[in-house]
């Protein structure tokens, strides 16, 4: 008989949880969603409503971006049916081919190509860049060899001192941006952790935001790796609806418009979930109940701990308390419609001196299929999207003065564009107003602002000795409950969704588990340390030393600078006569 497994939340991890449990079989899925569409954050929507029966223009929360190094995600998407397509919805992904770092002075833009380098042109732009990043952004010599021993040191450092030590350092300690230059905390400190979901050189942990940093390294450094992939079209176009469609013909039952309240336990065992169906008029409407073998919390960190009553579980279970130490922040898009396309770069910009650390991309060039003339009033050709991962930092210019939390969504967008202009518009007008034809800001953003509860999504951030207060997918005090969220520890330790999928995978995995089942297990890949034996050999090195010296001793640098030039240690020079002696 089919076990019965009720998963809370259609946002990618509960639609992860049950796409792998339905293929698996044995399992009568029931997933409740309190919205009327599946895909979360991810979901995209009418934006812009459409005019003589044309199509509404879509809108997101932000752009969608997918690394190389993901795994987890683009191996679920390859289960997903799409027009025939060999990888299903994967073949949706398409690589970026450039990245932009716009910059509000004379010499504006720095562009590099965005994976390793194989044709000529490829090769000049990336010299270029490498060039200009060393020349002309004020970063001292110092600081870069400085910068480049700090990656010597992560690939170096091992497991033990990476959880002990570095998990509790923040980015800024780590880097030792407090005696460097401002250059080098502007671009090696905030630049490196700022476009990431919303990071803070000053909170995030040196071992998420190192590793983090070295996995997109290893990807640029790696021939035929796809490092920057985005969607080839909106997203619950071409990713979203067709996932609904699949997990709905491996008999999944989605309810949606359904609120979960609270979960029943007795003995330190779910006994069920009670909660409310809700009125798109009143906000509220008829309580339900249902009951299962198994129960799936696929919601955000926010939800769990704030909007679903579980005291019971919460006094019994230190995993669930423990949630509360965890830090949400606002991030979130804004998409502005053009008369005329803008392409920018083919790929994404960053604003680093943009006071609301802005990023953003122009999504047509990435859309072949999508015909803008259908949509809206027809007379819109681009859409350039824009996440704000900065909410809590005055602004410059429309919002001069004012925090983005502080701000109405008109403010929010005049400022938006204002920092865009400042930095993309100094030798030549590349955005004008007059070819703004409308903007779209995430409704998650519910004036007024600061107070009661104005972005309904907020996001997980990473913060320096968070990891002990994230709970395992599987709870040893509960039997039957399981955490499949982006909270939830995972290799990839970012609110990203592949960590909400990884989380997932992880959950799906103990429900396997608990129940018997002689299903295969869902993969789950750890990230790889970049380098070859020589940092193999000094990661063993460092495992014997941390032992016996601890914190005391640093990890031995493989690779270090000297005024610019590499000098080999000690450890390098073994491992190169060991490479030698070895057969190949």
């Amino acid at each position: 008989m089919a076990k019965k497994v009720i998963v809370m939340g259609g946002g990618v991890a509960g639609m992860s949880v049950a796409h792998e449990l339905a293929r698996r079989g044995g399992f009568e899925v029931v997933v409740y969603e309190q919205r009327p569409v599946a895909g979360g954050k991810a979901r995209s929507m009418d934006a812009i409503p459409g005019v003589g029966g044309r199509l509404p223009l879509p809108g997101e929360h932000g752009f969608r971006f997918f690394p190389g190094f993901y795994r987890h995600l683009p191996d679920t998407m390859t289960h997903i049916p799409y027009h025939g397509q060999t990888q299903g919805v994967f073949d949706n992904l398409v690589a970026s081919t450039q990245v932009e770092m716009a910059r509000d002075d004379d010499e504006n833009a720095l562009i590099g190509p965005a994976h390793f380098p194989v044709t000529p042109s490829d090769w000049e732009a990336t010299l270029r860049f490498a060039l200009q990043y060393t020349t002309k952004l004020g970063i001292a010599a110092d600081d870069q060899i400085h910068f480049v021993a700090l990656l010597s040191e992560l690939m170096s450092a091992c497991e033990e001192r990476r959880f002990d030590e570095y998990e509790y350092e923040t980015w800024w300690e780590f880097s030792g941006a407090e005696q460097r230059s401002v250059a080098y905390q502007k671009f090696f400190a905030d630049g490196l952790t700022r476009s990431l979901v919303a990071a803070r050189a000053r909170e995030m942990s040196a071992r998420t935001g190192g590793y983090i940093l070295l996995q997109l390294l290893k990807d640029l450094a790696t021939t035929g790796v796809q490092v920057d992939r985005v969607l080839n079209g909106p997203t619950c176009d071409v990713w979203i609806d067709p996932w609904l469609a699949e997990v709905e013909r491996l008999d999944v039952t989605i309810r949606f418009c359904h609120r979960v309240e609270a979960i029943n336990s007795r003995d330190n065992r779910v006994t069920g979930v009670r909660g409310r169906v809700i009125d798109d008029a009143a906000e509220s409407g008829s309580a339900f109940e249902d009951t299962a073998d198994y129960y799936v919390a696929a919601v955000p960190v926010e939800v769990i701990r704030e909007q679903i009553a579980m005291d019971e579980l919460k006094r019994s279970c230190p995993a669930l308390a423990g949630l509360d130490a965890l830090t949400v922040r606002w991030m979130n898009g804004i998409m502005f419609y053009l008369h005329d396309d803008v392409p920018l770069v083919h790929g994404h910009t960053i604003y680093i001196d943009s006071a609301w650390a802005l990023t953003s991309i122009s999504q047509r060039q990435f859309w072949p299929h999508t015909n803008f003339s259908t949509m809206g009033d027809g007379r819109v050709g681009g859409i350039l999207s824009v996440d704000i991962s900065d909410w809590k930092t005055p602004g410059a210019y429309a919002a001069k003065g004012k925090t983005a939390m502080e701000c109405t969504r008109e403010e929010v967008a005049e400022e938006v564009w204002a920092e865009l202009k400042e930095s993309l518009n100094d030798r030549t007008e590349t955005l004008r107003d007059a070819n703004r034809a409308a903007w779209f800001l995430d409704p998650d953003i519910v004036p007024p602002n600061p107070t009661s509860a104005m972005n309904l999504e907020p996001l997980l951030v990473n913060t320096a000795g968070s990891w002990p207060h994230r709970p395992t997918a599987g709870l040893p005090e509960v039997e039957n409950l399981f955490l499949a969220s982006d909270y939830v520890q995972t290799y990839t330790d970012l609110a990203t969704m592949e960590g909400a999928n990884e989380a997932a995978r992880r959950a799906v995995n103990a429900i396997l588990e608990a129940s018997g089942s002689k299903a295969e297990p869902c993969g789950v890949w750890p990230l790889k340390v970049p380098g070859g034996l020589a940092f193999d050999v000094a990661r063993h090195i460092d495992g014997l030393q941390y032992k016996v010296f601890g914190k005391r001793v640093r990890p031995l640098p493989t690779v270090v600078l000297s005024e610019g030039e590499p000098v080999v240690n000690p450890v390098t020079r073994v491992v190169r006569v060991a490479e030698r002696l070895l057969p190949c």
